[in-house]
């Protein structure tokens, strides 16, 4: 045939056939066809390619950046590789074009890419005088001398997928079974360099990763308006703050996979005192595993009476972060304080000539100023004070689950949730997070032996401004100094302030497939309800408010046994007898006596709670949760009923066996699975809105019905 020139030699589909032959024609359809299936089997590795090549702005800006490796399997190896491979240039060019179209639009785009690729390959080769008879060869100039090239001007290294999903790093996965999804995403940054908000703007875009998280490891500090940081400064800040979440279970439990410190603090909690056996001796790690082995269900726990009856293993499982960490400014304050005195002594020493002391002190001072240094690159701290919940001994509990085995109505194996609670939650929700502090400005004008004179108050400089006598202004000359103060105190902040639940859940199914459950069962709201009605409990409750505002109060049951007997704060008196409860006494509601008008009484009806907030919890935003959790392992949320055993009747000695309604999520194969990997500690969204984000009607309602 003769040479028809370089266009056709590099791009043979061009190349006009001088002769057909009917077989060619027979076997288009099967070549279309084809054509359409590897279009269709190479568009996520088409797309992947594209998305994982730089921009121009990367690739010629001043910013470092890897080389992406290539996924391999694009349309173009399935049309190489799939069989049935056309015979005739008629039946290749057929399946070139059905890949293009209706399916994928991927080929065109990565067509005209190795046309510009060919085009290079063949000025390249021209050069090298590897083409002396080509129509390029007519224009370029060819070489004296030349080495042939081992690669295309363009050529991309490709790499197995195997290899690619086996070298992405990830992130260290907890005991508990959750990992840092920001620092899965700093694990595998293209950046290499650069400013701090370009790294902030890369790690927000990864998937899973929550401005809470951020924040809370103090990321977002560190790296703002910093010109300069590295990958792995970013990976080290989080490696050394990541957000840590504990877990401490209270009941029957492997004793022996307790670490030593836990398995003597959980020995003290459940005996009341160290472990000591008869002579004084400590007990050994052995002695100790045996006794709490040993030890009753009811010794163990604290709540075990609230639940439903029937279940077997009950336990409190409890998710906590660690105790707080003191801020480096207090330690640098002391420093500052030392170094002072230490130059001054130096100083001193000097002066009086007294040089050898003076360069001791000097080498002392030097050294104190290095510290300092080191302190003031340590990041503050979030959490800088425990926090102490009323119903366990732990500190800093984000959200305490209490727990039972069930076998349900349809023989499945259940780890039933008998509650989940957050105090420390609760808590904020009530009196806020942190100090609450009160700005006010002053406006004063100082004599001229500097005495300061005020002459307005307000809460902003405007407010001062408007508070001042007009003769002043201009008389004299006026400052303004704006201070705070402090009148009042929140609990100390904390992650997962609305997202707690989801965490627990999460959680507790997690818990539920790597010990062989089949299902997670949720209690109702209207059970939560009667748990803690206390008119069950109570049959009377008598109080008065004092002039001080307290409130003295007794409660007595059904016995008439007075159970307690106290004086109480308002703000004390939700934790004690419950919210709605609270609230009739606050507002001074129940019945009189004309012997002292003071006194009400809260008896029968007036003691029952209607629950509203634990029936929202339980009845909506638990199951809710559960059910959008639960959608991508291919299960959703469904009710059957657990056996309990009611209280015997009446002359009776035969007990009434009975049934309450749950609620339930299917532990599946693919939850199992999925769950195993591990779980984005932060990936979280609330299903109500951020009470903060509400305007202030809005988000008391909220509040009232969540609490």
């Amino acid at each position: 045939m003769a040479d028809l020139g370089a266009a056709f030699g590099f791009y043979p589909q061009l190349n006009r056939r001088r002769q057909g032959n009917p077989a060619d024609s027979a076997n288009l359809p099967v070549d279309v066809l084809r054509g359409r299936l590897a279009g269709l089997l190479g568009l996520p590795a088409d797309i992947a390619n594209l998305l994982r090549s730089p921009s121009p702005t990367e690739m010629f800006g001043d910013t470092s950046y890897e080389a992406p490796a290539q996924f391999p399997y694009t349309t173009e190896k399935f049309l190489k590789d799939l069989p049935l491979a056309p015979t005739s240039r008629v039946g290749q060019v057929a399946g070139q074009a059905a890949s293009f179209v209706p399916l994928n639009p991927m080929p065109a785009v990565r067509g005209v890419q190795k046309i510009g690729q060919m085009a290079g390959e063949e000025l390249a080769a021209t050069m090298m005088g590897q083409r002396p008879n080509s129509m390029m060869s007519k224009v370029v100039p060819q070489p004296l001398f030349a080495v042939a090239p081992e690669q295309g001007l363009l050529s991309t290294k490709v790499e197995p997928i195997e290899s690619l999903l086996q070298i992405k790093p990830q992130a260290p996965v907890s005991d508990i079974g959750f990992y840092s999804a920001i620092e899965q995403a700093a694990l595998n940054l293209g950046r290499n360099k650069g400013t701090g908000q370009s790294f902030i703007n890369d790690l927000m875009k990864a998937p899973d990763v929550k401005k809470e998280e951020l924040a809370y490891t103090g990321l977002d500090d560190f790296l703002r308006d910093k010109p300069n940081v590295t990958k792995q400064e970013v990976q080290d800040f989080l490696a050394n703050n990541r957000v840590e979440v504990q877990e401490v279970t209270y009941g029957k439990q492997d004793f022996s996979k307790l670490p030593d410190t836990q398995l003597q603090d959980e020995y003290v909690r459940v005996r009341g005192y160290k472990p000591v056996d008869n002579y004084g001796d400590a007990m050994s790690r052995e002695e100790i595993i045996s006794e709490l082995s040993g030890a009753m269900g009811t010794d163990l726990t604290q709540y075990g009476k609230y639940q439903l009856a029937g279940g077997e293993n009950y336990r409190e499982i409890l998710l906590k972060l660690p105790e707080a960490k003191p801020s480096p400014s207090i330690e640098i304050q002391k420093q500052n304080r030392r170094l002072e005195m230490t130059r001054e002594i130096q100083d001193d020493f000097s002066m009086s000539g007294d040089f050898e002391r003076a360069a001791k002190l000097k080498a002392k001072a030097d050294a104190i100023e290095e510290s300092i240094k080191e302190l003031e690159k340590l990041p503050i701290p979030k959490q800088t004070e425990n926090y102490q919940s009323s119903h366990f001994d732990q500190p800093n509990i984000l959200a305490h689950m209490r727990v039972n085995d069930r076998i349900d109505a349809d023989g499945k194996k259940m780890l039933l949730v008998e509650e989940i609670q957050s105090d420390w939650h609760q808590a904020g929700r009530e009196k806020g997070y942190g100090p609450k502090m009160e700005k006010s400005v002053e406006a004063y004008y100082e004599t001229k032996d500097g005495q300061r004179i005020p002459i307005g108050f307000g809460k902003t400089k405007e407010e001062a401004e408007a508070a001042i006598d007009v003769g002043w202004k201009n008389l004299v000359d006026i400052k303004y100094e704006t201070t705070e103060r402090k009148i009042g105190e929140g609990v100390p902040d904390a992650p997962f302030k609305d997202t707690w639940y989801q965490l627990a859940l999460k959680r507790l199914t997690k818990y539920a497939a790597d010990n062989g459950y089949e299902r997670i069962g949720l209690t109702t709201g209207k059970q939560q309800s009667e748990r803690f009605d206390l008119s069950k409990e109570i049959k009377e409750i008598s109080y008065y408010k004092n002039e001080d505002g307290n409130i003295e109060f007794s409660a007595f049951t059904k016995d008439d046994y007075p159970v307690i007997e106290k004086t109480v704060s308002p703000s004390e008196l939700p934790s004690i007898v419950g919210k709605e409860i609270a609230e009739k006494m606050i507002k001074n509601q129940g019945s009189k006596t004309k012997f002292d008008e003071r006194m009400r009484f809260l008896k029968n009806v007036d003691l029952q709670v209607g629950g509203e907030g634990m029936k929202k919890y339980y009845d909506e935003i638990y199951p809710k949760f559960l059910d959008k959790y639960g959608k991508k392992y291919g299960a959703s949320v469904g009710e059957t009923k657990v056996n309990t055993v009611m209280e015997r009747a009446d002359n009776s000695m035969i007990p009434k066996m009975g049934q309450e309604p749950v609620r339930y999520l299917d532990i599946t194969p693919q939850m199992k699975e999925g769950t195993s990997k591990g779980q984005p500690l932060f990936a979280a969204t609330p299903l109500l809105p951020a009470t903060s984000l509400l305007d202030e009607e809005k988000r008391k309602e909220i509040t009232s019905l969540l609490e």
